[in-house]
Parts: structure tokens; C-alpha cells; sequence
């Protein structure tokens, strides 16, 4: 039995020695995580930021951009077919960023021009349909004048301002002095700025 014993001991020693040794000594530092850890850490934020609505748009834009100058560029070495319908992609492009206001009129009126330019051979049919274009959007813009003039005629604060502006420009006019260091175009400026934020103030 002592013979037992005797082995037993050791052997629970050792047994308790690798349990202490694999659960870690409190007192030791911890290792720094490895690089890859590290790169998982940083990029987690850095994807959760371009998986937002507004880096997605971001992105989406920036190809959009990077293909038009691509047709642009390559369009009359691309076969017909392929021209074609590269060219269909970006006019649907094109009025999905209009119409949400992502493009200016004067943009769109480009790059719709320089399509019909990069798609159309015949001479006569390019100056049509860019004559068209131009149609188009000039009685757009006439039509967005008129609806902002009819606003601006029931708007009660820019009447105000309009009959001040008439007496304003009199006075400056007529003024023998103008304020120290300003021309009289910049202080006749100055004081419609005035009028203006008085006539629209809250």
C-alpha cells in the first residue's frame, strides 16, 4: 500500500502542476494580439462606415463617374452593339442622378450631348438630337422660371423687399457721401443685403 502511495503522489502533483500551468499565471502579461487580430479590430468600424446608405451612394457615384470616362474614352473603339447599350446604362444613370438632384442641369445637358456625339455617326442626326437636348431642357428651365416668378408674386416678404429695394436704390444714387472705403455699387449692394435679410427674417 505505501508502495502505491508512493507513486500516487507524484504523479497527482504533476497532474496539478499542468492543470496550473494551462489556466495561466494571473501575474504574467498577456500577449499582444497578433497583426491579424489587430487588422480585424481596425477594420470592423472602417467596414461598418462603408456599409452606410451614404458610402454605398458614395461608391456608386464614383462608378458611375469612372464608366462615363471609360465610354468616353473608348467608345469608338467598342463594337456597336457593345457602345450601344454601354451607352443606354449611363442615360439611365444619367436620369436616375437628375432627378434625385445629383446632377445639374448643365452637367446632364453635357453628358447627354457627348452620348449622342460618341453614338451617333451621321453628322445631321448628331445636330438634331443635340438640338433637341437643348430644346428640352431650355423650356424646362423657362418652365421652372415662370413657376418661381408666379411664387415670388404671392409671396408677401418679397413684395416688401421689392418696394424697399426701389426706394434703396434711389437713396444710393442720390447719396453725396458713400461710407468710408466702399465704391457706391458696394455700399448699394450692401444695403439691398440688408433689406433682404430684414424682408425674410423669422
Amino acid at each position: 500500500m505505501r508502495k502505491w502511495l508512493t507513486l500516487l503522489v507524484p504523479c497527482a502533483v504533476l497532474a496539478a502542476a499542468i492543470v496550473w500551468w494551462k489556466r495561466g499565471d494571473p501575474g504574467t502579461p498577456v500577449a499582444p494580439p497578433s497583426s491579424v487580430e489587430a487588422a480585424v479590430a481596425v477594420s470592423s468600424p472602417l467596414a461598418s462606415l462603408q456599409a452606410t446608405p451614404q458610402a454605398q451612394e458614395h461608391l456608386e457615384r464614383q462608378r458611375f463617374e469612372a464608366d462615363a470616362k471609360d465610354f468616353f474614352a473608348r467608345s469608338a473603339s467598342l463594337r456597336a452593339v457593345e457602345r450601344s447599350e454601354r451607352a443606354d446604362a449611363l442615360t439611365r444613370q444619367i436620369d436616375k442622378y437628375e432627378a434625385a438632384c445629383g446632377l445639374s442641369a448643365g452637367e446632364a445637358v453635357l453628358l447627354r450631348t457627348a452620348l449622342v456625339k460618341a453614338t451617333v455617326d451621321d453628322p445631321a442626326r448628331q445636330a438634331e438630337q443635340v438640338a433637341a437636348i437643348a430644346d428640352r431642357y431650355r423650356a424646362h428651365a423657362d418652365r421652372r422660371m415662370a413657376a418661381f416668378l408666379e411664387q415670388q408674386r404671392n409671396d408677401p416678404r418679397f413684395q416688401a423687399y421689392k418696394a424697399r429695394e426701389a426706394q434703396v436704390v434711389a437713396e444710393v444714387m442720390a447719396a453725396t457721401t458713400i461710407p468710408a472705403g466702399l465704391t457706391r455699387d458696394q455700399y448699394l449692394r450692401q444695403r439691398l443685403q440688408e433689406e433682404r435679410e430684414r424682408a425674410y427674417a423669422p
